[in-house]
């Protein structure tokens, strides 16, 4: 568990979100500043795949129809399209979802009858961000800063994000156990992604992406390259994984035990590997790959995501030589740019339907196994240590 921030004027001003925003400054860890100490339960699975499926659909049934009925009332008002249509559109990537990953027929089939839900709602659930593919209102997305190499005291890769979506979205966390002897820490949000560290070491943050290309569209679902890209004991097998499928709505950015650091990032029709530069990745919402950014809708969808990849930039560069879990959360709890920072909170101006924040923030330490989560804004939130 990390310990509670202590913070002077300039840092409380920072906090508050006042407009003469405070720069950077060096965590500083006391006991005057009290944040929430929220332990998630952790939810315990274990089995095959449909084992698994049918344990999930269980313990976040109202989850995922709370989620799934989000996601499609967004559509509905942002594309005016309907729930069948919708899930018809879902339906669309199945047979070519279940061919790229043979467990999940299985995994979707138990989720659908532990949540009481049809085969078709409960894929539409894990399709939310194609779902919402072409959405111009989408004010949430996330922000990522990872670290190996030059850029740890250790040399050991770090990585984190915090996790942004509408307001009110619920965040669970789950243990799994699979029959394959393969562990699991898993927070998934809704559908929509599933920020996983497996027990061979292997992590993800996911950033979601906007391309313009409108006469392609996506071909196999995140909802099924993710899950099987993160049940990979090889990052190299894993990174082959998503240079295969990883196309057009989200980055993933990976690391390992073995302090291997990397990001893939594709358009509808072409990938890049992103390499660490001096020891550090980061990502919001914006292609990094310039060959990306004449198709690149960040400017429509996610206006404020290169104001927040220029402040992670220099959040990371102050930070040379030092990414510590502590410093990884001081950044995540940044609030430049408030209420639209790197630490995300509802902004007024948004209808209240589309109002995103920072539900819950997590560290990755991939050689420890450990997962540091925060249960609501890491301002706010202390992190909470989970191992595999």
């Amino acid at each position: 568990m990390l310990s509670q921030y202590n913070i002077n004027r300039r840092q409380f001003l920072q906090l508050a979100g006042v407009a003469a925003l405070a720069n950077w400054a060096e965590p500083v860890w006391g006991d005057t500043f009290m944040k929430k100490n929220v332990k998630m339960s952790l939810i315990e699975l274990a089995g095959t795949p449909a084992e698994v499926g049918r344990g999930w659909g269980q313990a976040m049934a109202e989850n995922m129809h709370q989620g799934l009925n989000r996601i499609l009332t967004v559509v509905n008002e942002v594309h005016k399209t309907s729930r069948a249509e919708a899930l018809s559109y879902a339906m669309k990537l199945w047979p070519t979802a279940k061919q790229f990953d043979p467990e999940l027929e299985p995994f979707v089939r138990g989720q659908a009858k532990g949540a009481g839900m049809t085969l078709e709602e409960a894929w539409a659930t894990r399709c939310g961000l194609e779902l919402l593919f072409v959405n111009s209102g989408l004010a949430a997305m996330c922000t990522t800063l990872a670290g190996t190499g030059l850029a740890t005291p250790d040399g050991q890769s770090i990585m984190g994000q915090n996790i942004d979506w509408f307001t009110g979205t619920p965040i669970a966390l789950l243990h799994i156990k699979r029959s394959d002897g393969l562990r699991q820490l898993v927070l998934p949000l809704l559908g929509l992604g599933e920020y996983t560290l497996n027990s061979a070491g292997l992590a993800c943050c996911l950033n979601g992406v906007s391309v313009m290309q409108p006469n392609l569209k996506p071909n196999i679902s995140m909802g099924a390259y993710l899950p099987r890209a993160m049940r990979q004991t090889d990052i190299t097998k894993a990174r082959q994984l998503l240079e295969q499928a990883c196309r057009g709505i989200v980055a993933v950015t990976l690391a390992d035990a073995k302090a291997n650091l990397l990001c893939v990032e594709g358009t509808l029709d072409d990938y890049e590997v992103l390499q660490p530069h001096d020891g550090f990745l980061t990502h919001a919402n914006n292609y990094r790959t310039s060959r990306f950014q004449a198709v690149d809708g960040c400017q429509m969808i996610f206006p404020d995501s290169p104001a927040r990849t220029a402040r992670m930039d220099d959040l990371a560069a102050r930070l040379a030589g030092r990414l510590t879990p502590q410093a990884l959360g001081q950044a995540l709890m940044d609030h430049q740019g408030y209420p639209n920072s790197i630490c995300r909170h509802p902004d007024p101006a948004v209808s209240p339907g589309l109002q995103a924040e920072s539900l819950g923030s997590f560290i990755m330490l991939p050689s420890e196994g450990a997962m540091l989560v925060a249960a609501g804004n890491p301002c706010t939130h202390e992190y909470v240590r989970y191992d595999v």
